[in-house]
């Protein structure tokens, strides 16, 4: 028993003289395409409305550009995605995206890690991919507006039913 309790110093002076081990930092590759910028990893899963969390959104989000008024409600949500590599939200991706994601404890992830990033989604981009195997949910915060058709586009529009109108009374004749 002394000499468990005489070790327990030099035990404690190792442990004490070891480097801090640092929080993975999220990488602008974890997602496909390529992030502009990403803010976390963050420990826990801060994706919900709890006022702490929404702050700590608000806070990493304004790191990577996005002015978020903190409405939780009103963002699109994904949950229960179990490891899936896919994101597919209801509203098709435009221009500069703002997401923020929760890995769980699968292989290969963070850890019990939240993140967030922005991109560029190029013009109605459906889905979008992620490099580790445990993700759990995720926020769509912001995206651009859906494209405005070409002024020539709605000519040949407007060409082809007057066409269609063209046909029909021709017909009635």
């Amino acid at each position: 028993m002394k000499i468990s309790l005489s070790l327990l110093p030099a035990a404690s002076a190792i442990v004490i003289g070891l480097p801090a081990q640092a929080a993975t930092a999220c990488s602008v590759t974890d997602i496909s395409p390529q992030a502009a910028a990403c803010a976390g990893f963050y420990d826990g899963n801060l994706l919900n409305n709890n006022a702490a969390n929404v702050q700590a959104q608000k806070d990493a989000l304004a790191s990577l550009g996005l002015a978020w008024d903190g409405n939780f409600t009103a963002a699109e949500k994904l949950t229960g995605l179990n490891g899936s590599h896919t994101v597919d939200f209801a509203s098709l991706l435009n221009g500069t995206t703002y997401v923020g994601m929760h890995f769980g404890n699968g292989q290969g992830g963070p850890g019990q890690a939240t993140a967030f990033y922005r991109f560029e989604a190029g013009t109605n981009l459906d889905t979008f991919t992620l490099a580790y195997n445990a993700s759990s949910n995720v926020v769509l915060y912001a995206t651009g507006p859906a494209p405005v058709p070409e002024p020539g586009t709605y000519a040949m529009l407007l060409a082809g039913l007057g066409f269609v109108g063209l046909m029909t009374l021709r017909r009635s004749r």
